[in-house]
């Protein structure tokens, strides 16, 4: 399953994530903004978010053609 990262109010993460729940995509999401240790944890792997981490080890920041907000 995928880890996102979002922060609320990012646009690009609210739509990665509403086209994710309909297409019945399963994924862990860990906002950023909730505590230091998850934003800490989020920019070992950038700077932009959604970041999703993908099991494989694969890291993508962003969502199409939507800017997506910094951390």
């Amino acid at each position: 399953m995928p880890v996102v990262y979002t922060i609320r109010g990012c646009d690009a993460c609210m739509k990665l994530l509403k086209q994710w729940d309909a297409e019945g995509v399963a994924y862990e999401e860990r906002r950023v903004e909730l505590d230091q240790a998850t934003l800490d944890e989020a920019r070992r792997f950038g700077n932009l978010v959604p970041i999703v981490v993908w099991p494989d080890g694969r890291v993508e920041q962003g969502f199409g053609d939507t800017i997506g907000c910094f951390i």
